[in-house]
């Protein structure tokens, strides 16, 4: 669906100047000093009748409008009866994963678990039964997580102290602090997008390991045109790297709208906003 021209962000002089200004580290009430305003929320005002918000994670302006809604997770059609039965049963009260398993035909709590996994679902300690899966996938994602079960307690594990005594071992004097304090906008910017950089400087620095992402929706058949040499290149990767070709797609696709001006989007359909 088009969009309405007055929701379109609008990219003159004076908006390109506050979010490059931004990108160098600068704070919104330099910008705003630099710029002619009484201060940051002034600066806000013009952003927004130029059809920008201010995203706090971010610390940058993005533009107002999305071109999708948030995807509702339980229009996801659960993929067998199987996985409906299961998630049904650990929601009643006093459910136990090995007698779960038991009741399916699976041989332990462990297997009923791997094949949850297989089928996009991951178990969810807080919820305290499985949930579908979506978002990029990281190591610890794809590991498998098992239900407790009455035999099993839970056991935390508490997370180690802040390394204190490293920071007092680099002790700092005031001269030196006033010059390290005007880096500190551009450390924070490297910082929040430390990730990127890294997959930008150093190719393959993630072992040459293929993101995988959960997208959420309902599987479609869509067919593309294309020259034989790009298809015989997905077939050849495909086989090589043990990738499906759904997935080599989905990846480029993704990526490819994160680079070129659907960050935004991706981000909401994903979950992450």
């Amino acid at each position: 669906m088009e969009l309405s021209t007055e929701k379109k962000p609008i990219y003159d002089e004076r908006v390109n100047e506050i979010l490059r200004g931004l990108v160098e580290g600068k704070s919104r009430d330099l910008l705003a000093k630099e710029l002619g305003h009484k201060n940051y929320k002034t600066l806000d005002i013009y952003m927004r009748r130029k059809n920008f918000v201010w995203d706090r994670d971010k610390q940058t302006y993005v533009p107002a409008y999305n071109r999708i809604e948030k995807w509702d997770s339980s229009k996801d059609l659960v993929s067998s009866s199987k996985i409906s039965t299961i998630i049904s049963l650990f929601q009643k009260e006093g459910s136990d994963a090995k007698t779960i398993a038991k009741r399916l035909g699976f041989s332990d709590h462990r297997e009923l678990a791997t094949y949850m996994k297989s089928k996009g679902y991951k178990w969810s300690s807080d919820k305290k039964n499985y949930e579908k899966l979506t978002g990029k996938f990281t190591e610890e994602t794809l590991s498998t997580s098992l239900p407790a079960t009455r035999q099993e307690g839970e056991s935390s594990v508490e997370a180690p102290e802040a390394l204190q005594s490293v920071l007092k071992a680099n002790r700092i004097d005031k001269g030196q602090l006033g010059q390290i304090e005007a880096y500190l906008p551009i450390l924070e910017l490297l910082d929040r997008n430390k990730n990127r950089l890294i997959d930008l400087i150093v190719p393959g620095s993630e072992s040459g390991k293929v993101p995988r992402y959960a997208v959420p929706g309902i599987f479609v058949t869509k067919s593309v045109h294309m020259t034989n040499t790009l298809d015989q290149m997905v077939r050849e990767y495909s086989k090589e790297k043990n990738i499906s070709q759904r997935d080599i797609f989905a990846v480029a696709l993704i990526e490819f709208f994160q680079r070129y001006g659907y960050e935004r989007e991706i981000e909401t359909l994903l979950g992450r906003m």
